[in-house]
């Protein structure tokens, strides 16, 4: 009896922490715009950490425009710094100014990103102010090379599992 226990508590620990307590979503489903492909929470599975590093995954495609800044909203429940580390798909390091105003986050890149670049945005020492409590999501939008205006193009969530 005390072994079934223990294994059903085993086995429900393992499934619990084996859900992921994120996912990210493009705006829309398109080969022609950026979009967001990734989101990963660090540590993960923790409902009441307070430090976190946030990781966005953006495509850039080979149709794309490109893009010249990324603004991030972030949840209500989530404090940035301008502690934020970008690199491309080969892990080389990508210049940009990082602004932090509020709950926004802009990057204004030095180059242009160019078609065909798939951006790893790490956010570290995100601060949570709240336990995640329903869903969080980050808005994120892109200004493209010849169109000045804020274009979505995708969330990334939190959620409570």
């Amino acid at each position: 009896m005390n072994k079934t226990l223990i294994y059903a508590a085993i086995f429900t620990l393992t499934m619990a922490v084996s859900v992921p307590g994120t996912y990210a979503n493009p705006t829309l489903q398109s080969d022609k715009s950026p979009h967001v492909i990734g989101f990963m929470e660090f540590p993960q599975g923790i409902r009441h950490a307070r430090i976190l590093r946030h990781t966005l995954k953006i495509e850039v495609p080979q149709q794309s425009k490109a893009v010249s800044q990324l603004i991030i909203q972030a949840p209500s429940n989530i404090i940035l710094r301008d502690s934020i580390d970008i690199s491309d798909q080969s892990g080389k390091k990508v210049d940009a100014k990082v602004s932090i105003n509020g709950q926004k986050a802009t990057l204004v890149f030095a180059g242009q990103v160019e078609p065909g670049t798939t951006l790893t945005i790490d956010m570290n020492k995100v601060k949570k102010t709240a336990p995640t409590n329903g869903d969080k999501m980050y808005k994120v939008s892109a200004v493209l090379v010849g169109i000045n205006a804020e274009l979505p193009v995708g969330i990334a969530q939190l959620r409570v599992s």
